[in-house]
């Protein structure tokens, strides 16, 4: 019996893996590709079973994934040597730099391969993929900023639900602040900068013009965002905090409120923790919903000799990621698909459930090449007026902006033109 119930699931193991195989043009002879991924902690093995899945599905493409640090490097490096992999993961902010550097390739010629509809995918994230009119990556994922919370401390205030607006924020912090706790805390360093790059979006401004090629975050938004953190830093917080210090200070119990990525998920909620601590997405604290995120897409990159049959296996890859991120999702990702995100099966897995509206207020920066270089005079600014060793907002942006304007202008001469 138990020999015959092992057959049947095999069978239909066998189907399902076979229903999901595409099939490579006519004329092409088996394919095995190499992939590369810098996923080196924990989400690792989550891709690692997918990779396994799609071999199995298939009889005519293999694949053999390479998961490396110091990534960024690893592609420039192998850039310059000519022995960069079939297919790559980058981030989102770094599509437009590392398709100048010739490490990848348009893809539009695989477009129909993937058949991919772009309304399935949230506008901003599907148009980080694509640098001066062409398609250089596609979105596997979005990794938000998000909100943790002591429901045990929110509940002991009066609260049954997570404070999703201005109003109820700074309600929720200011009840759970007293003695020895803090109702909210924030640091002077990591992700202070992706929390005003929030907040600016949320009061109406941007990082950037529409083209990327000036610094705009000393506008009157910037000014707001940055008045109501170091105003919420005064009234909830501990002053003058190190990175990480807020997620050691709510794992140990005296903070209802913080702020951070969702890669901290494990870290700060469950078993991690002696309380009840969850997550749900960032909140509104200005006129719209915004929130930082950045994003895993996937590459083609450049061949020496690039070869039709290799690029359809590719593409056949690409999308059977896509099509299953749902397991994806497990290792802490937002699916960047929104069919996925809408299944049934998807909106069983908590926290991420409860984030995914992030999706759709995601933002990230103009497809510039070298663009992030000038966060960091936006980050050096941020953390200043949040440490004290800067008073005047207004004139601490105004600076950071100038400093940000010459590396966008130096970047321009360094990248040039396609």
């Amino acid at each position: 019996m138990k020999r015959s119930l092992a057959v049947l699931v095999s069978l239909i193991l066998a189907a399902v893996l076979s229903a999901n195989a595409q099939s490579l043009p006519p004329g092409c002879s088996a394919v095995s590709l190499t992939y590369w991924n810098p996923f080196t902690g924990p989400d690792g093995p989550f891709m690692g079973r997918l990779v396994d899945q799609f071999n199995a599905s298939q009889t005519s493409i293999s694949v053999t994934m390479n998961t490396l640090p110091e990534y960024g490097t690893q592609l420039t490096t192998a850039a310059a040597a000519g022995t960069l992999p079939d297919v790559a993961v980058i981030w989102a902010d770094q599509v437009a730099t590392f398709a100048y550097r010739n490490v990848f390739r348009p893809m539009d010629h695989i477009l129909d391969v993937m058949a991919l509809d772009p309304a399935d995918f949230p506008a901003a994230v599907w148009a980080a993929g694509e640098v001066d009119g062409q398609r250089y990556a596609v979105p596997l994922d979005i990794h938000p900023l998000v909100m943790y919370y002591n429901a045990d401390l929110l509940k002991q205030a009066g609260f049954d639900e997570p404070p999703m607006t201005r109003e109820a924020f700074e309600a929720a912090a200011q009840a759970m602040t007293g003695g020895r706790d803090y109702g909210f805390m924030i640091t002077t360093g990591f992700p202070i900068e992706q929390i005003f790059r929030s907040l600016l979006h949320q009061f109406g401004g941007s990082e950037f013009n529409a083209d990327g090629t000036e610094a705009t975050w000393n506008s009157e938004a910037g000014v707001k965002a940055l008045e109501w953190l170091l105003s919420a830093q005064q009234r909830f917080s501990e002053a003058n905090l190190e990175v990480d210090a807020e997620l050691n200070a709510f794992k140990a119990g005296g903070v209802g409120l913080i702020w951070n990525g969702i890669w901290q998920t494990v870290n700060v909620t469950g078993a991690a923790v002696m309380f009840d601590g969850r997550a749900t997405a960032f909140p509104q604290i200005g006129d719209r919903p915004a929130v930082w995120a950045g994003s895993h897409q996937l590459a083609l990159p450049v061949q020496a000799n690039p070869d039709e049959c290799r690029d359809a296996a590719v593409g056949i890859f690409i999308k059977y990621l896509l099509d299953n991120s749902l397991e994806w999702s497990k290792a802490g990702q937002i699916p960047a698909s929104n069919s996925v995100r809408a299944s049934a099966e998807f909106q069983a897995i908590e926290p991420q459930a409860s984030i995914a509206p992030s999706a759709d207020a995601a933002i990230f920066p103009p497809s510039v090449p070298g663009i992030t270089d000038a966060f960091a005079a936006l980050g050096e600014a941020v953390g200043s007026i949040m440490a004290g060793t800067a008073t005047d907002i207004q004139a601490t942006l105004d600076a950071s902006v100038a400093r940000a304007n010459e590396l966008l202008e130096q970047n321009r001469r360094t990248f040039g033109t396609r």
